[in-house]
């Protein structure tokens, strides 16, 4: 038995570099069986972090969950992590978890660039009704359109539409003047409808009945209806053939609207009011609420089923004793409207305390596109974004003061500011940033966890292998280009070229700049005195040719992408406002240019002095 012992040692002794290599091996085996267990359980960890959670209070409760049962695991195969904490060390515990996570969610947010707004994530409350405003008095789309946007509307959890016809209705009889050239047809109308009832989307009018009237005014045979004779704006609500005015319009919008709940009879910004000889002598506020209830009253009685929505603007600052006088609140619900990110500067405290005593219930109203600037062509989505989650705030706080809580709210899209002005952001410019609001308010929230709705809602490609990025960047691109470039929704080849015109206007403006101002040979004093050296106007009219042709080379690109969704006039209408004042600027330049280089002698200086300078008081040389 010794012999034996004492060879087994000496073989082993011999074999002490392989025993060792063998040991070193099983251990690392061991710990490699044993970190396997744990990245599983972390992977099972993380994955149930990045699950998308339909309220977003669920996703701190779901992680605190995750963590506890990790813990328990632990403890259960001998590692005693908490070893025997009491149970108030464990909420301690993990009270510091959920609150390293909820700093973990706010600096996400702050690399996706959303605006911080401190709403209640575990209650977040969300308006009854999301409803998306359609403003067809500027770039009107084809019905084929249309069709196409609803379903995506519903899916991001709209549930109606504000329709702003304007002069894009097909009136008849003897307002058959004031509609469009290219208005819609009855059958075009009844497809709209159609595709909204298909949809479950809820539709309501907006007919304006007192000021933004200057679609109808403007033509010779309705001035007579003016407030000011030179002013196409507001209608004198006191003058003959007012009211029957008025009630055409209703008449034949409401014979095509059969199935409607609301109607919104405008009555914003009346500017001006009380100015002519009939209601010179009346008080403001008693000519505004005399007609509103008188407009009001006439429709309850032909259309008594009909609830009638106002603006609000126009009755911030009346009193509520004037309101109760004219039974103001039994007739209309307020609709008030702001579209910067400090509500409570426009409307007040004592304002909504008002309106509660006032009114049962009231309608607010944000923007997605065409608040920020008249010739806009692209909104500033990180904007628009603050305006609703500051909506959703002021909303949580005031719903509670009105008897029936507040109705929902309006996402607002304008498209011209007034009937006069240009084109703002055309509707398929301005998805991406429907798309981001309209979610926001139909959850209460906007975070991390809806990324995945808004991409698929917009048809955006997965993202590939490699570093991850943050699916939108408010800060950097505001405007969604970068981020939302790829995507493939209805009118998203739009919405790339409003990138590829930003780039392009900024190149033209700065060549503009450069050669007409910043330069010394192409200046208009140049010009006037056909007086400069061939070699620099060469030298200034060298990127010339490229510049034009990148502007060509867009028209065409506009036209190709717009075919499908507005007709010739707005194609036309977009690229004289857009596209056109460049090419023209290009164009003069060239011509310049010929004219100058053709000059191979030059007078002796001082140039004759600009004889129109005498009109401004400067003493010019006699002959």
């Amino acid at each position: 038995m010794k012999n034996y012992i004492y060879h087994v040692g000496l073989t082993l002794w011999r074999k002490k570099t392989s025993m060792l290599i063998v040991v070193c091996l099983l251990i690392l085996l061991l710990l490699g069986i044993q970190f396997s267990q744990s990245e599983q359980e972390n992977a099972r960890f993380k994955d149930g972090n990045n699950k998308d959670q339909t309220q977003a209070g669920d996703l701190a409760q779901f992680t605190n969950v995750k963590f506890l049962e990790s813990l328990q695991k632990q403890r259960n195969a001998g590692k005693n992590m908490l070893g025997d904490s009491s149970n108030k060390e464990q909420s301690l515990l993990v009270r510091k978890v959920a609150e390293e996570h909820e700093r973990s969610q706010h600096e996400l947010e702050k690399m996706l660039g959303i605006p911080f707004v401190n709403l209640d994530l575990k209650n977040p409350y969300i308006p009854k009704n999301r409803i998306v405003h359609l403003d067809l008095k500027g770039a009107p789309p084809k019905v084929s359109y249309f069709k196409k946007i609803f379903t995506l509307l519903k899916t991001l959890g709209a549930t109606g539409l504000l329709i702003e016809y304007e002069d894009m209705f097909p009136y008849s009889g003897i307002l058959k003047d004031i509609k469009a050239g290219n208005a819609y047809s009855v059958d075009d109308i009844k497809q709209i409808l159609a595709a909204a009832q298909e949809s479950k989307l809820e539709v309501i009018p907006l007919i304006q009945t007192f000021g933004h009237l200057e679609f109808a005014l403007k033509h010779s045979n309705w001035s007579k209806l003016r407030e000011v004779p030179d002013s196409p704006q507001a209608l004198c609500p006191n003058r003959n053939g007012t009211m029957e005015f008025i009630m055409e319009m209703l008449k034949q919008i409401l014979e095509l609207h059969t199935k409607i709940t609301y109607l919104h009879i405008g009555c914003d910004e009346v500017f001006q009011m009380g100015e002519c000889e009939i209601c010179r002598l009346e008080l403001h506020e008693n000519l505004f609420l005399r007609h509103v209830s008188s407009v009001a009253n006439v429709i309850r009685k032909q259309w008594p089923h009909l609830r009638l929505i106002i603006w609000d603007d126009m009755l911030r600052h009346l009193s509520q004793q004037s309101l109760q006088d004219f039974a103001l609140g039994e007739l209309v619900e307020p609709m008030v409207w702001v579209y910067a990110e400090d509500i409570y500067r426009f409307v007040q405290s004592p304002v909504w305390d008002k309106y509660a005593t006032v009114f049962k219930t009231a309608w607010t109203a944000s923007a997605f596109k065409g608040a920020f600037g008249e010739t806009l062509y692209v909104p500033d989505a990180r904007r628009h974004l603050e305006n609703n989650l500051r909506w959703l705030d002021v909303m949580s706080q005031q719903h509670q003061l009105f008897k029936q809580g507040l109705s929902g709210i309006i996402l607002t899209g304008w498209q011209r500011y007034d009937h006069f002005a240009v084109l703002c952001e055309l509707f398929p410019a301005s998805l991406p940033s429907l798309s981001l609001n309209l979610l926001t308010v139909s959850n209460g929230y906007f975070n991390l966890s809806l990324k995945n709705q808004l991409l698929s809602a917009l048809s955006c490609p997965e993202h590939g292998s490699g570093r991850p990025t943050p699916f939108i960047a408010l800060e950097v691109d505001p405007h969604l280009w970068d981020k939302l470039g790829r995507c493939m929704f209805p009118g998203s080849p739009i919405f790339r070229l409003m990138y590829r015109l930003h780039n392009t206007e900024n190149e033209v403006v700065e060549y503009l700049k450069v050669t007409q101002q910043q330069k010394g040979w192409l200046t208009s004093y140049n010009v006037r005195h056909n007086y400069s050296l061939p070699l620099r106007v060469d030298e200034l009219t060298s990127d010339l040719p490229r510049i034009y042709h990148s502007l060509l080379a867009l028209n065409r690109a506009v036209v190709d992408s717009m075919n499908d969704i507005f007709d010739h006039y707005v194609i036309a209408e977009w690229i004289e406002q857009r596209i056109y004042p460049y090419i023209i600027e290009l164009e003069k330049i060239q011509n310049q240019t010929t004219i100058l280089k053709n000059v191979n002698s030059w007078p002796s200086r001082p140039l004759p002095p600009l004889k129109d300078l005498q009109r401004l008081g400067v003493s010019l040389p006699q002959n």
